[in-house]
């Protein structure tokens, strides 16, 4: 079960800075139009709240999952110490997630939408 909890803790934070990668233009389609800011900030709002949301859903049922594990220990110290870890983990998931969450916002704040306002239309 430790196992389970670590793999789905490792996928969903290793999925989330490849999808805001994806997000910001890294690879973006080749026939998206260039001089479109407003709808590539769109693209970039959007696709961080579904990703940072499904991320926050997981960590949210690993929460409530470590809660079960504690009720139902029966005062056995392993599974209670199990039980701890994952509730830190998950409550260290939801943290980061709104880390990741606060980085994308001002980076699309300040360098998107600024440099987009400030420069002359072509």
């Amino acid at each position: 079960m430790k196992r389970v909890n670590k793999v789905l803790l490792s996928t969903g934070l290793a999925m989330l800075p490849l999808s805001t990668a994806w997000a910001a233009g890294w690879a973006a389609p080749s026939n998206y139009p260039a001089g479109a800011p407003k709808d590539f900030d769109l693209v970039v709002n959007n696709t961080t709240n579904w990703i940072l949301g499904f991320v926050g859903l997981v960590a949210i049922l690993a929460l409530i999952f470590g809660g079960v594990q504690y009720l139902t220990a029966a005062g056995n110290e392993d599974q209670v110490r199990d039980a701890k870890a994952t509730i830190k983990n998950a409550i260290i998931g939801l943290v980061i997630a709104g880390l990741a969450y606060a980085i994308v916002l001002t980076i699309v704040t300040k360098v998107l939408v600024e440099s987009s306002s400030s420069s002359p239309a072509t």
